[in-house]
């Protein structure tokens, strides 16, 4: 049997790497996470929720169930917040998770939130990374008075199409990061980014809040 010479091995392995490397740009590579940005974001909404809970008082997430759908931002996100909690000693509840498809909106379903916010005690907070509660009419009258605090995150143009004065003022939101509108730094530059692409937003602080669509002249 003929040997088979070094020079067509090598070229065996070139083409090889030059079908990966097609293979590659025609699938197209998925977007690198920014862990510092996710860190620190998850670790400012911990930050929130320790200066809101009382002493003792449970903290229990909302967050997607990325066993199915990866997401590897918000797992890097999560990573921070819980972090954050244990290192100042605070105390996590079971995290609540949503099954759903990265590709749907951000959102809770109402009831879920619904559920969550009334077997809730006073002195507990509640952290959605998923956005603020957006309740039905029938829910809010339900629920009556809040009794857990609530902290959301709110990324992209979600602040666009929610009124958050409102869940402010009717004590559905206590604390919330939300993303600058008017930000020309792009992720990809770690926490040191965080400043300019999010602000957090407190209940005595509503003025930070840009006006909704409808309040703009």
């Amino acid at each position: 049997m003929e040997k088979i010479k070094p020079i067509e091995i090598l070229a065996v392995l070139a083409a090889l790497a030059a079908l990966a490397a097609i293979l590659l740009v025609g699938r197209g590579l998925p977007p690198r996470v920014d862990r510092g940005l996710h860190t620190e974001v998850g670790a400012a909404l911990a930050r929130e929720a320790l200066s809101l809970a009382d002493k003792g008082g449970r903290i229990t997430v909302i967050t997607r169930d990325t066993a199915e759908f990866p997401q590897p931002a918000l797992d890097v996100l999560l990573a921070g917040f819980q972090r954050e909690i244990r290192r100042a000693d605070g105390i996590l509840g079971d995290p609540l998770l949503i099954r759903t498809d990265p590709l749907r909106p951000v959102d809770v379903p109402p009831g879920d939130f619904f559920e969550l916010l009334r077997r809730s005690s006073p002195g507990q907070v509640v952290v959605s990374l998923l956005g603020p509660p957006v309740l039905t009419s029938e829910q809010r009258t339900q629920l009556g008075r809040i009794k857990p605090k609530v902290v959301a995150f709110c990324p992209g143009s979600l602040v666009e199409f929610l009124d958050l004065r409102q869940l402010f003022q009717s004590q559905m939101l206590h604390s919330a990061v939300v993303a600058r509108r008017s930000s020309t730094v792009q992720p990809g530059q770690g926490a040191g980014a965080f400043p300019q692409l999010y602000q957090v937003v407190r209940a005595n602080d509503l003025a930070a809040l840009a006006p909704t669509p409808e309040a703009r002249p």
